[in-house]
């Protein structure tokens, strides 16, 4: 019943993620500008994100995943920690390099973090409890 109940929010959460598609703005900077053609080959899902400005956090399908902004004067990726802007070539040039070591680099330790998504879908996996610390061996006398 518990499998039943987890499946059914699954499903009820994705159905209304696909009421709101992506702009049209975020597919053809996907597409054309970071060269993840076809979509469907690199990108699993978007997520919009309750950000100012707003974004969409990108989730690829190796489950590494990173942001990308609407700004008002050029489309801006964030990938880790570093900002690129769409509209300068050299940065979107790099952008385009760190996604490719985003899909092509073995991930240690799932995911990456990007912290700003304020996603609120339930996990399939337990929030992680923290490691047992060994217990101190006592000096022999």
């Amino acid at each position: 019943m518990k499998q039943l109940r987890e499946h059914i929010k699954k499903t009820i959460s994705t159905l209304m993620e696909e009421k709101y598609p992506a702009p049209p703005e975020i597919v053809d900077a996907l597409k054309l500008d970071l060269r993840l053609s076809p979509l469907i080959r690199y990108v699993k899902g978007l997520k919009a994100a309750n950000t100012v400005p707003p974004s969409y956090e990108v989730r690829l399908v190796n489950g590494t995943s990173f942001m990308i902004y609407l700004e008002q004067f050029s489309l801006m990726v964030k990938i880790g920690g570093k900002k690129y802007f769409l509209g300068d070539i050299e940065e979107k040039n790099l952008a385009i390099k760190q996604i490719n070591k985003l899909l092509t680099d073995p991930q240690m330790g799932g995911e990456e973090e990007t912290g700003e998504t304020g996603d609120t879908e339930p996990t399939d996996t337990p929030a992680e409890e923290p490691a047992e610390e060994p217990a101190e061996e006592e000096p022999e006398a």
